[in-house]
Order: structure tokens, then C-alpha cells, then sequence
């Protein structure tokens, strides 16, 4: 019975132990997941300033529903300027991911209804060769898995 007693005690604090030893996955939130799209995104931009650049989209998605965008090399034709990012990972088919699309922001700011524009205002700084990235980002770690850069070829 003593046996017994200590063993059940010990397998408590080694449970208890482990508990406390192990990684919390703490959810991202978009704005974490676009801070770290940036991160990644930002060496192969001309202008580097997250203001010239849009989100289009940020959205939790399974692997299978976007596998087929990542497919091939992140940067089809090599033509984004800065280093050659790291080849995509595989995505995981039932993995948990943020499928985050962003482009620039067009040179001549658009006009809102309510403002005037100013012919002196300074424009956006354009970007000449990248006009579309996409990024998957792991959901549960933050990491980028993939990325698709498109570019425009002069």
C-alpha cells in the first residue's frame, strides 16, 4: 500500500512538473501576424516602409485550402530586389495557418470624399518590381511557412 501511495505521489509531481515545463502556444493576433509578415516582406521591398504597403486580406485558414498558392519558389523569376528569401516549407494539409495578402500602395494616394487634394503633397514612394505578396504564417509558432512574391518584369 505504501508502494502504491508512492508511486501515485510520484507520478503526480512528474506530471505536475512537466505541466510547468511545457511551451504555452499563446494565439497570435492579426496584428502580430502582419508584424511578422513585414519582418519578412521588408528586405525585398525598394522603398522598406511598412506605410507604402496595404493589407488586402488576413485570415485564419487550413493548409488544403491554400496549399496550391505556395507551390514553387517563393519569388517566380528571382526579380524582387534585396537577399533571395528561404525556400517555402511543405504545408501541412490540416495544418492551422494566417494567409495574409498584402500589395503597395499606388503612387498617387487616392482621394478620399472629404478631402481635397493638393498637388504639392509628397506621393507614395512606389514599388517598381513587387506588386503582390502572399505569406502563410504557422498559427501556432509564428513562423513564416511560405511566401509568394509577384513581381513586375520590365
Amino acid at each position: 500500500m505504501q508502494l502504491l501511495s508512492r508511486c501515485f505521489i510520484s507520478l503526480a509531481c512528474l506530471t505536475l512538473a512537466l505541466t510547468a515545463c511545457s511551451a504555452k502556444v499563446v494565439p497570435l493576433s492579426e496584428q502580430e501576424v502582419v508584424d511578422i509578415v513585414w519582418h519578412a516582406l521588408e528586405p525585398n521591398t525598394s522603398s522598406h516602409n511598412q506605410a507604402a504597403w496595404e493589407i488586402v486580406g488576413v485570415q485564419g485558414v487550413i493548409g488544403r485550402e491554400v496549399q496550391d498558392l505556395f507551390e514553387g519558389e517563393p519569388v517566380p523569376g528571382g526579380c524582387a530586389p534585396g537577399p533571395a528569401p528561404p525556400d517555402n516549407a511543405t504545408v501541412a494539409l490540416d495544418g492551422s495557418y494566417w494567409y495574409v495578402q498584402m500589395r503597395p500602395r499606388s503612387a498617387t494616394p487616392r482621394p478620399e470624399p472629404t478631402e481635397r487634394f493638393s498637388p504639392t503633397a509628397p506621393p507614395n514612394v512606389p514599388e517598381p518590381f513587387v506588386h503582390q505578396a502572399h505569406f502563410l504564417v504557422d498559427a501556432s509558432t509564428g513562423q513564416i511557412v511560405a511566401r509568394k512574391l509577384h513581381c513586375v518584369i520590365y
